[in-house]
């Protein structure tokens, strides 16, 4: 099920919190694909101009050193990383208007929701 394209490779998680990375991680590899996992948006940042681009990235918008909300604004300043797909997944109720995500899941995660969003960009 993951993406085969050489261009793409696989899902970048960005949270604070080790158990819900893990977790996703673990989930979304039995799926086929390829994950690594963050703890802040400055990390995804630097992982993002170092690395190989994922197809998305699920990012967590309350964390510390750079929340959610600052990651997405410098991901859109640079050029390189810009156009990657975005899905925020929150417990908080602020709407997705106010980041410029792609897509929205509400924690606690439903699964299949969350895999629908992203065969969406990974298909």
């Amino acid at each position: 099920m993951g993406n085969d394209d050489a261009t793409c490779s696989g899902i970048l998680i960005v949270d604070d919190d080790p158990d819900i990375r893990d977790s996703l991680k673990e989930v979304l590899e039995d799926e086929g694909y390829e994950v690594n996992g963050v703890a802040n948006g400055r990390e995804a940042l630097e992982y993002l101009r170092k690395s190989p681009r994922p197809c998305v990235i699920l990012l967590d918008l309350m964390m510390p050193v750079m929340d959610g909300w600052q990651f997405r604004r410098e991901q859109k300043q640079d050029p390189a990383i810009a156009d990657i797909p975005l899905i925020v997944i929150t417990a908080t109720g602020k709407r997705p208007v106010l980041i410029d995500a792609d897509e929205l899941v509400m924690k606690p995660l439903d699964l299949g929701r969350l895999f629908e969003a992203i065969e969406r960009y990974c298909g």
